[in-house]
């Protein structure tokens, strides 16, 4: 049963057949206040964070500065620094970041809080219908723009149209549901989220991102204030206080994440609370004008927003008013919920009121949702913080029969037996009056604990410096884990992985408990590294995954007791092991799983092979269920039965069959054979054997470093003697035969007899044959096949080679219970060049499950995308650090800002400059640089922060850059470069090729 608090509460009467909004993210900037847990401080502390206005935030030489420099001296409640911003993360370049409102800048960096703080990656809302509802009216820094002589496109989308931001959000995070800005003066924010329920409950969108900010940038709006009367002569709001006469003036930025109830519980999220009902009225002619509160339009207001909700407003504990401490605001807000919340309501209990202002002061454009926000929280907590700065109450609080009674203490929430109730009021200037209902919000039930022989826990960030912050963090929160009371390490690690977005610089590390992680995560910070096993850090600048290969070995990975932990900890592994083992015992009378519990030592060929296949196949599917799919399949004699079974070419009976019988005959094999591994490439190993080719052979070609000889034993001894007296590595191979040579042909007709029934089918995933160096059909793998698998040689180097071919960065996995072609395959690796590593999966000196969760981390790291629901399965979602920004300063005039490359204008065409540079005779070196200093130009990013093998759109480029960046390249280098190809998924790369090619012709 779904409870509050996890305690059981009787039902509550709300509008029936429609879902609560719950608020799941939440995240803001306020004075005092970087978090909603510092909100929380503040509020349940009974904290005042009013200052005073910053001497360096307002120019006091302005006409009207020097008119009244009294009011610019005045009590505020003020954000530390609005000038910063991590442009470089959300792909602003530092031209545009400059020209963008701080509102817009730190308004994203909130909206992604929250995403994070719901748990929500945000590449998972790509496509979806997920509305945005903004609050940002003009700041003034448009003002600031235009005297700083910046009238471009950049700075008009930037600064002077507010209802952009909406877009700017969606566009950022591929959203397809309503995007809109919202003004109601300072009802503004609380209707934004009035809007977006309306479209949750009306079914328009699944999701809604709701965000307000308030930033004061120009003085102008104070000295209007001031001359009103409307500013408090105490420097304090008195909401409820006869001595209240006016607010003070305070910044604020606010980002909530809404969904319905049931989608949020289902999706194993805590919301903070939920909203039942809302309404928004306009006073009207009640108020006798325009900026005049009327009691009647209040009223209005209350009663419909409760009808909505279904609750009887007499049920109501608690109401956040909007309570600016205002002589004529304050009577007119609180006399309404007296007359309404007395309906139906206990005269032994009043409901409690209260304001955020009096802590913060009045956030005006945001206020609506800062205080949203704090009844949130206190809804969560059960606690009723206490209103601050009364001394003496207005006449309807002294009332002895009064309905509503001010919050002077922080006190628990009242116990009904029921879901805390509360309401939420905000009020514009313009008339416009917004109330919600909020509830208490159930608590899915935790899910059952679980427990890992070792976890990955998966960092990343889009810049180094905040890696390193971000491993800090995560260090700190893990010396916390509390397995019985608090949030587990399973949990921990799940949120993190299936909760969080992934970055290009990443970080795994490994462990079996909180603290070997925390450790590992120190060590990182102190030396800047992995060390490959408990810790693996690194870059991806690729803007896709990688190109993942399983390479399937031959035999020679084996060790008595392999998998056996596997077997316990990874249900995907036992359960494939198991299918394997049931279809080897059908073959062979015997199962691999006994004799791996057993940890008995494998020797005969028919005891080897078959255990190893059923390994392997174990291996790809653990990996496969943790969301990391092969593009390419790649098998090493007899590794390729376990390649053909995880393509899907064969069923497993079959491979079983083409396994079983094919070692059984093998061990029958009355031929005398040998193999030697030797440090040789093909050629050379073809010289040594030399006039012994008639009895021995090449067998198998791992790498132009690296071969194995196949052949009579006899011959193969003289052959290696004088090899090894020459320094030559000679390794003899632990069978009793010789395969891929001519010694198995007596084998022929009785395997391709035994192997008859084998019913090939087409590959799922296409699989790179080492025995017919190419890509090959499914269908190809019947009994004929497995013949020249056995007899052919293996020309494993050939096939790396072929994977390499395409330039595409690739992660080789290894599956295997210990590297047999690692070394084989770096050496092709680094013989070609190529952007590309080598992942083993399993060590014999390494606990299985601690080197399986090794693996999987150097995997991550290197771009794979695994499933970290499935990694971490049964995990519980867990609010995590945040993101540390890295934050520039932008603002005109700061030496700090980035100087504009040039005028948004230009001509069509001009002359042809002189001195060009001849592109034909541009090295690659050369032209690389070229092109990168236009880039640099165009951006206004420093030349070594541009990744030559990133998309261009995400280094900022969008299509006024891209203008720009062409003419910068017809004038400088006379080449023309189609708009629409910057704009694509090409890099600096590609257009380097594209122009060299552009002198050639």
């Amino acid at each position: 049963m779904m409870t509050g608090r996890g305690r059981e509460r009787g039902p509550m009467h709300i509008n029936i057949g429609r879902d609560p909004i719950a608020i799941v993210g939440a995240a803001c900037r306020l004075p005092g206040a970087q978090s909603p847990a510092d909100l929380w401080q503040i509020v349940s502390g009974g904290r005042d964070m009013i200052g005073v206005i910053p001497q360096d935030r307002f120019d006091i030489d302005t006409t009207s500065g020097r008119r009244r420099p009294d009011v610019l001296r005045g009590a505020g409640g003020y954000l530390d620094d609005i000038a910063g911003f991590d442009a470089r993360f959300f792909g602003v370049t530092p031209f545009e970041a400059l020209r963008m409102d701080p509102q817009q800048r730190l308004l994203l960096e909130v909206t992604w809080e929250a995403l994070d703080d719901a748990g929500i990656p945000a590449e998972s809302l790509a496509g979806s219908d997920t509305g945005v509802y903004t609050s940002l009216l003009p700041s003034g820094y448009w003002d600031l723009l235009r005297r700083s002589g910046m009238y471009d496109m950049h700075a008009a989308l930037g600064a002077a149209v507010s209802g952009i931001f909406p877009g700017r959000v969606s566009t950022l995070l591929d959203l397809r549901g309503p995007s809109m800005g919202v003004e109601a003066a300072c009802a503004t924010s609380l209707l934004a989220v009035h809007v977006a329920c309306r479209a949750l409950w009306a079914g328009e969108i699944d999701l809604a991102i709701v965000g307000g900010a308030n930033l004061q940038i120009v003085p102008d709006l104070y000295f209007a204030l001031a001359d009103a009367g409307v500013l408090s002569s105490s420097g304090r709001c008195k909401f409820g206080d006869v001595s209240g006469d006016g607010y003070v003036r305070s910044e604020g930025l606010v980002a909530l994440i809404l969904k319905p109830l049931s989608r949020a519980l289902a999706d194993g999220e805590h919301p903070y609370a939920t909203i039942l009902g809302s309404a928004a009225t306009h006073d009207g002619r009640t108020g006798g004008s325009l900026v005049s509160p009327g009691l009647e339009g209040h009223e209005t207001m209350l009663r419909k927003a409760y009808l909505d909700a279904g609750v009887s407003p007499g049920e109501v504990d608690y109401v956040e008013a909007h309570g600016p401490g205002t002589p004529a605001g304050d009577p007119t807000e609180l006399a309404a919920l007296d007359l309404v919340l007395r309906e139906g309501r206990d005269p032994e209990r009043r409901c409690l009121v209260g304001s955020l202002k009096s802590n913060i002061g009045h956030t005006e454009f945001t206020s609506g949702m800062a205080g949203l926000l704090k009844t949130a929280l206190a809804l969560r907590h059960r606690t009723i913080p206490a209103t601050l700065h009364v001394v003496e109450p207005h006449a309807v609080l002294r009332n002895p029969a009064a309905a509503v009674e001010l919050a002077l203490l922080t006190q628990d929430w009242p116990d009904r037996g029921t879901p805390g109730l509360a309401g939420v009021n905000s009020f514009g200037m313009s008339g416009t009056n917004v109330h919600l209902v909020l509830s208490e919000a159930p608590q899915a039930a935790r899910p059952r604990r679980w427990a890992r022989p070792s976890y990955v826990l998966p960092l990343s960030a889009r810049d180094p410096r905040a890696l390193d912050e971000l491993a800090g963090a995560y260090a700190d929160l893990l010396d916390g884990v509390d397995e019985e009371a608090g949030p587990g390490l399973h949990d921990v690690c799940f949120s993190a992985g299936a909760r969080r977005s992934h970055h290009e610089y990443r970080l795994a590390a490994v462990g079996d408990d909180a603290r070997s992680l925390a450790a590992s995560l120190r060590e990182f910070r102190a030396n800047g590294r992995g060390d490959g096993r408990s810790l693996h850090g690194g870059e991806r600048r690729a803007a896709r995954r990688p190109k993942v290969v399983f390479v399937f070995p031959g035999q020679g990975g084996q060790w008595a007791g392999m998998g056996r932990q596997l077997l316990a900890a990874e249900p995907a592994f036992a359960l494939r092991l198991h299918e394997c083992a049931r279809a080897v015992a059908a073959e062979l009378g015997w199962s691999p799983v006994d004799a791996l519990l057993r940890g008995e030592r494998l020797s005969r060929v028919d005891e080897v092979q078959p255990t190893l296949w059923a390994m392997q196949v174990a291996l790809a599917a653990v990996w496969r269920e943790w969301g990391v799919e092969p593009d390419l399949l790649v098998g090493h004699s007899m590794g390729e039965i376990a390649a053909a079974v995880t393509a899907g070419a064969l069923s497993v009976a079959d491979g079983a069959a083409v396994v079983a019988r094919r070692s059984r005959l093998l061990r029958e094999l009355r031929t005398p054979g040998a193999m030697w591994a030797v440090a040789l490439g093909e050629e050379a190993a073809r010289q040594a054997i030399g006039e012994h080719s008639g009895h021995v052979s090449v067998g198998v070609v791992n790498s132009r470093h690296s071969t194995v000889l196949s052949g009579d034993p006899a011959r193969l001894e003289r052959i290696v003697g004088p090899l090894r007296r020459d320094g030559v590595f000679c390794r003899r191979v632990d069978v009793d035969y010789a395969s891929h040579a001519p010694q198995v042909e007596p084998v022929r007709e009785a395997l391709l007899e035994a192997l008859s029934s084998v019913r090939p089918g087409p590959c799922a995933v296409p699989i790179h044959s080492s025995a017919r160096d190419r890509v090959i059909d499914g269908m190809e793998l019947d009994a004929g096949y497995w013949f020249d698998n056995l007899r052919l040689p293996v020309r494993f180097a050939a096939a790396c080679q072929a994977a390499l071919a395409d330039a595409r960065p690739t992660v080789f996995i290894e599956m295997s219970p210990h590297p047999v072609l690692q070394t084989a395959l770096e050496e092709e690796v680094e013989a070609a060049g190529a952007t590309a590593s080598v992942v083993p999966c399993l060590r014999k000196d390494v606990p299985d499950a601690a080197a399986l969760s090794a693996a999987l981390g150097q995997a991550y790291v290197l771009g794979c995308r695994p499933r970290w629901d499935r990694v971490h399965a049964g995990g519980e979602y867990v609010r995590l650090p945040g993101y540390p920004w890295q934050r520039r300063r932008f603002w005109p005039g700061s030496a700090t800002s980035p100087v504009p490359p040039e005028p948004a204008r230009e001509p069509a065409r001009e002359p042809a400059r002189t001195g060009r540079p001849d592109l034909a005779a541009l090295s690659e070196t050369e032209l690389t640089a070229v092109v990168t200093d236009l880039a640099s130009q165009v951006l206004a990013v420093p030349g070594h922060e541009i990744g030559m093998d990133v998309p261009l759109t995400l280094l900022g480029l969008d299509s006024v850059l891209a203008t720009r960046f062409r003419e910068r390249v017809r004038r400088e280098l006379g080449v023309e470069v189609p708009v629409r190809s910057l704009l694509g998924p090409g890099t600096l790369l590609d257009l380097t090729t594209e122009l060299r090619s552009a002198a050639t012709v």
